[in-house]
């Protein structure tokens, strides 16, 4: 006797296929990519499907800033942003659109867009690069808020909107493009967690500054920091402090024999200038912090120092520039116009033995603006 056993399969929704992965696709706009002569009161942007926007307000940036009660909006498959009063004349607009974009149903995003025309006759050309460091750890600072103010702005812009505004990359470099060529700026760094580019009263974050930067023609050959660094200190940072320690026993530890030299300063014609001359403080530091420091008063001066007992193990050199003569590594403060003072280091570490002598010697560079004081 055989029995058969029959079922059918559970219904189930037919294969839609491989899932969307292409992001929108712009089809027309209103107002031409790199287009002169603009006086619209809004923009279009219309896409080859449905997408949403995921708060434009913040991540969509312009450079200049829209009118204040610039509004976005979606009508079908079209994005409007219209703006209550007259853009800025003869001025060069720049639209980064961030992850504003992406669509309805599986939410890829369109990224990369960086839409720019002009209320003028022609863009403008203008570029201004460099990097947000650390001034204690001599790292780039990544995802920084980056502005331009007016030249003659007071330390209250930053509760303001920017000129001009970017971010930081992960290796902290900034680069503004389309900027008025020659013109000078007020520029700015400074922690923005909420990435609307100013900061809230009562904020308290880290502020970077120079005095000004000037916007030049893109040159190929030109170095990736054509503004001066600014040292953007970490809101977490601590100042190494000199160990209270013991030395080793002869058999067990190494010796550090240093000569050193406080850089003379860059050159002015035949010869060397060091009108910001002050103490800078020059420190070994090991892992568990700082085993000796010395004290430079005298720029030009080879010098020397000597340090028994050390453990052994990797080391390096470190100094800063004493801009205030307290022998102490100070933090500054952006309101009371003190820039935080930074340290420059050695490029070769030291591997300290037992038993042996180690001998080093460092020509604290010269040549480095920081160094000098020229933020």
């Amino acid at each position: 006797m055989s029995v058969a056993i029959t079922g059918c399969a559970l219904p189930a929704s037919p294969d839609g296929g491989p899932r969307d992965q292409q992001p929108p696709i712009i089809l027309t706009a209103s107002i031409r990519l790199g287009s002169t002569g603009i006086e619209a009161e809004k923009a279009t942007w219309t896409f080859d499907e449905y997408v949403v926007l995921a708060s434009p307000q913040q991540n969509m940036l312009s450079s200049p800033p829209l009118p204040a009660g610039t509004t976005y909006e979606l009508k079908g498959k079209t994005l409007v942003i219209s703006w209550p009063e007259p853009l800025l004349d003869s001025s060069t607009y720049v639209l980064q659109w961030g992850n504003t974009v992406r669509d309805l149903h599986e939410g890829n995003v369109l990224k990369g867009i960086q839409w720019v025309f002009s209320t003028g006759n022609a863009l403008d050309s203008g570029e201004l690069r460099g990097q947000v460091i650390d001034p204690w750890s001599g790292k780039g600072v990544k995802d920084a808020a980056v502005c331009l103010y007016p030249a003659d702005v007071g330390d209250s812009c930053v509760m303001g909107p920017a000129r001009y505004a970017t971010r930081s990359n992960d290796s902290g470099y900034y680069h503004f493009t389309y900027l008025r060529e020659n013109m000078s700026y007020a520029l700015r760094a400074f922690a923005d967690a909420d990435g609307n580019n100013k900061l809230s009263t009562g904020e308290i974050t880290p502020i970077a500054v120079t005095a000004t930067a000037q916007a030049q023609r893109y040159v190929e050959s030109a170095p990736y920091d054509l503004a001066p660094p600014l040292p953007l200190l970490s809101a977490t940072a601590i100042a190494d402090s000199l160990l209270d320690w013991t030395p080793w026993g002869e058999d067990s530890a190494g010796v550090f024999s240093f000569t050193y030299v406080h850089g003379c300063g860059p050159m002015i014609g035949d010869s060397l200038a060091y009108p910001n001359a002050r103490p800078i403080v020059i420190q070994l530091k090991g892992k568990l912090g700082v085993y000796a420091e010395w004290t430079s008063m005298t720029p030009c001066a080879t010098q020397k120092g000597e340090v028994h007992g050390l453990p052994p193990g990797k080391y390096t050199l470190q100094a800063f520039y004493d801009q205030n003569g307290n022998g102490v590594l100070d933090a500054g403060d952006y309101w009371e116009v003190q820039q935080p003072e930074t340290r420059i280091f050695a490029k070769d570490p030291i591997e300290i033995k037992a038993q042996w002598t180690i001998e080093s010697t460092w020509e604290i560079d010269r040549y480095d603006p920081i160094y000098w004081g020229v933020h």
